[in-house]
């Protein structure tokens, strides 16, 4: 009895899941039909959020900020449609039980912001510095370049406590800005900053941090005889952005030791090797014009070729090795390593900011 039971219960509870699926869009579609409550819809939604299935949960929360939309209630939409796009992003729907027209206005929300919505896509350092491959720096940097990749075109605003540090737009793709970096190797700290984001009416505010930690390796000694080879870094910035990043490495020539016959007490005006009658070839071999003249076009072609810009690679963390003098006078090599932490995401209306000052 029991063995015949148990199927019978998973069976029950599956076909009461199913049932549950389909009620919560039955009853936003009766509400939708029997006269546009977009509030009641709404309310309902909000109320049955957390008890959905992922799938479903996805789809609901796409409904929340169109909704609010209807209503005209621009603070829930702004809060939801955040939401939606910073856990889904643009995904596409099925929205079946709703009304045709519904569904047609409803699609035409989502592309607009679709095409608006300032998403960003990664922040990170603009390069990192591996402490294996390169010298101790005399001295800290004086700036940080930080990128930023959109989705979309945005006005920006990067800010310290309430001090603003930067502003702009960011384009679609590839974005970059240089954040000033006093103190900030005196002593590990974390650095709060925030990044808001503006799209038309709507305000992203992004809180992150910077966490600088400080590890010292030990005094350093005399300067080692062995020859590094020589490496330096070409940006080419328009403003506050970078167009453009390449790091080249040029390997040192060693000392070169000439060995040079001893003195023989006489003096010979001519050296060793002086022939008076050099023996030099009277001609050249036709055979081997076509060789020359090919190899001629090769180096014309290499000169005309441009060295392509490689992509910008954007980092979560940041390595670099700097000698700092201690209060007793003694050098030491430290290596500091920098992380960019992201918090919370708050969206907020514009005109409603304005408003309430």
């Amino acid at each position: 009895m029991t063995k015949a039971t148990a199927p019978m219960f998973i069976l029950l509870a599956s076909l009461l899941s199913f049932s549950w699926a389909a009620d919560w869009k039955s009853e936003v579609g009766n509400l939708i039909s029997q006269g546009n409550d977009f509030q009641a819809a709404a309310r309902y939604l909000e109320e049955q959020l957390d008890s959905l299935s992922d799938d479903d949960k996805a789809v609901a929360s796409s409904l929340l900020p169109f909704f609010f939309h209807q209503v005209g209630d621009r603070e829930k939409e702004y809060a939801r449609l955040g939401e939606y796009f910073e856990k889904y992003g643009p995904l596409n729907m099925s929205y079946d039980f709703l009304p045709l027209s519904v569904r047609n206005s409803l699609v035409l929300y989502f592309r607009d912001w679709v095409l608006r919505y300032p998403w960003v896509l990664k922040v990170g350092f603009v390069e990192s510095s591996s402490p294996q491959k390169k010298e101790a720096a005399a001295s800290a940097p004086r700036e940080l370049v930080l990128g930023v990749e959109m989705a979309n075109e945005a006005y920006y605003k990067l800010s310290r406590g309430q001090e603003v540090l930067k502003g702009g737009q960011f384009k679609r793709g590839f974005n970059s800005m240089t954040i000033e970096t006093d103190n900030f190797f005196a002593e590990p700290a974390t650095y709060p900053f925030s990044l808001e984001l503006k799209a038309g009416d709507l305000i992203v505010r992004r809180e992150m941090t910077i966490v600088v930690s400080l590890s010292v390796f030990g005094v350093l000694e005399n300067q080692r005889s062995e020859v590094q080879p020589s490496e330096y870094v070409l940006k080419m910035f328009l403003g506050d952005e970078l167009l453009a990043l390449s790091r080249k490495s040029v390997a040192a020539m060693p000392p070169v030791k000439i060995e040079t016959p001893p003195p023989t007490g006489v003096y010979d005006p001519w050296g060793p090797g002086y022939q008076n009658k050099p023996e030099i070839p009277s001609g050249f071999p036709i055979g081997g014009i076509p060789t020359l003249v090919n190899e001629l076009l090769k180096m014309l072609k290499k000169k005309d070729e441009i060295e392509p810009v490689p992509p910008v690679e954007l980092k979560p963390d940041l390595a670099l090795l700097l000698r700092k003098k201690r209060p007793d006078g003694r050098t030491v090599e430290m290596l500091a390593r920098l992380t960019i932490g992201f918090k919370e995401v708050r969206f907020y209306s514009f005109s409603s900011r304005l408003s309430q000052r």
